[in-house]
């Protein structure tokens, strides 16, 4: 099953492709089989076979007619011309090959056909008597009705084969004839498979060609549907192929407009009104430091610091979502030790396990703000970090700390903007509770994703996945 699963191909096109090349191949086979069995069956009836065919049908029928007391008479008339004296003893036993075989089982069937219901007909190399069988094959020999000798029978030669025709009628009793084996008939010429062959590698080029165009829009709209998921800005695509596909990419063109107009809307009320805040932020504070009690004043100043780190905070929010870095070749163990760097000279120490194979195509300043932020996280409530980096089929980037980790309940709550786990982190430790969010907006940008993963041993893990292949800009 899995076998079988692995051959099927996986794309569209080529499921569609592989699945129409079957029909036709297995109609030009058909095609073949076809020849193949009229070929035989009109060597059958333009042989002598056909001749004799049709005698043992009539002289069935004319025994099937008589009483039973009266056949054995009727036999003796039929068979009463000899060859020659060896035909008083058994025929010489030989081997039927396969093909003779299927040949006579051909030749049994269009009598039955010929005979109609209630009449079996078997055949068998020659076993009975000369004097047991009706022969088909002498020159004097004449069919029940009269007629002309002639036209009923068939001068055997030496190199032809006969066979045993045993006809059961219709009352059970039977009648036993000795006919000229059917021969085949000439083989198939080669040049028809070379013509099939043609014919089969045209149509090959005509489907490949049909199937490509048909879902190539389907493509086009898989990567502007892909492009779009990542936050990016695509033009319009054109609309072409089918009717249905022509639909689908226009709804999904009016579809893009439409979030790219809201998106712009709800970013532009939101950064004015974050700009806006700073203002007022402004004025309360010239207006604590007035404040006389000084217990009071601290606690204004720590409520004031924070509003305005979450004005901050939104403002790089809104930033990243409207983005146009162009994405690069970064190089992931320089950006790991200028993380490294940059902690050491704030007191944070950082250690870094493995290495990249290669470059990854990326906007660099976002993945650098997205790696930051993990790295932040797990030295500001874990007091060191690990990067562990792993690459393959996909770029995996694990950073781990060692604090109290999370309940596994709020693994994902915690991306949520602005959400801070007051439980299992220090409210002494600042932040926003952006990073997270931030840090996961970017990943799945880049078609991405982060995770967190409580460790078996105590502390976090931190689990950025990226794909190795280029990001659509």
């Amino acid at each position: 099953m899995m076998a079988a699963r692995s051959l099927w191909p996986d794309t569209l096109f080529g499921r569609l492709f592989t699945a129409t090349v079957a029909v036709i191949g297995a109609m030009l086979l058909v095609f073949v089989l076809l020849i193949v069995r009229e070929r035989r069956e009109l060597a059958l009836l333009d042989s002598g076979a056909g001749t004799s065919a049709h005698i043992i049908a009539e002289t069935s029928e004319y025994l099937a007619s008589l009483p039973r007391e009266q056949r054995s008479d009727a036999r003796t008339k039929l068979r009463e011309q000899r060859l020659s004296p060896d035909d008083v003893r058994p025929p010489t036993a030989r081997v039927r090959s396969e093909r003779q075989a299927a040949l006579e089982r051909a030749f049994a069937a269009h009598l039955e056909r010929q005979l109609g219901p209630g009449y079996k007909v078997t055949t068998s190399p020659p076993r009975f008597r000369r004097g047991e069988v009706i022969p088909l094959y002498q020159r004097q020999f004449r069919p029940p009705h009269g007629g002309d000798p002639a036209s009923g029978g068939h001068v055997i030669r030496r190199f032809e084969r006969v066979f045993d025709v045993t006809v059961t009628l219709p009352d059970g009793d039977q009648a036993v004839f000795r006919a000229v084996a059917p021969r085949a008939g000439p083989g198939l010429p080669r040049v028809i498979f070379w013509e099939l062959g043609i014919l089969a590698l045209a149509l090959g080029i005509v489907l490949y060609a049909m199937t490509r165009t048909i879902t190539r829009p389907l493509k086009e709209l898989a990567r502007a549907a892909d492009a779009v998921g990542r936050g990016a800005t695509t033009t319009p695509l054109q609309e072409t192929g089918a009717r249905e596909i022509r639909r689908a990419t226009r709804a999904f063109n009016a579809m893009q407009e439409r979030m790219r107009r809201y998106l712009d809307s709800r970013t532009q009320v939101l950064a004015a009104m974050s700009h806006d805040l700073r203002t007022p932020l402004t004025r309360l504070r010239l207006r604590v430091e007035s404040i006389d009690d000084d217990e009071l004043r601290q606690r204004c100043a720590e409520d004031l610091d924070e509003m305005s780190n979450m004005v901050r905070g939104a403002l790089g929010v809104f930033r990243g979502l409207n983005d146009e870095e162009a994405a690069v070749p970064v190089d992931i163990d320089a950006l790991a030790l200028e993380l490294q760097r940059q902690q050491a000279e704030l007191g944070g120490e950082v250690s870094i396990v493995g290495s990249a194979r290669a470059p990854y195509l990326a906007k660099p300043l976002a993945l650098k703000r997205c790696l930051g932020n993990l790295v932040q996280n797990a030295i500001r409530h874990g007091q060191r970090a690990t990067v562990h980096i792993e690459d393959g089929a996909q770029l995996i980037v694990h950073v781990y700390d060692e604090g109290p980790g999370i309940p596994d309940d709020m693994l994902e709550k915690v991306f949520e903007p602005f959400f801070r786990l007051e439980q299992s982190r220090n409210r002494d430790t600042g932040g926003t509770g952006l990073g997270l969010s931030i840090a996961r907006d970017i990943a799945q940008a880049h078609g991405g994703s982060i995770s967190l993963h409580n460790r078996p041993g105590g502390g976090l893990e931190a689990r950025l996945v990226l794909p190795r292949e280029s990001v659509s800009r």
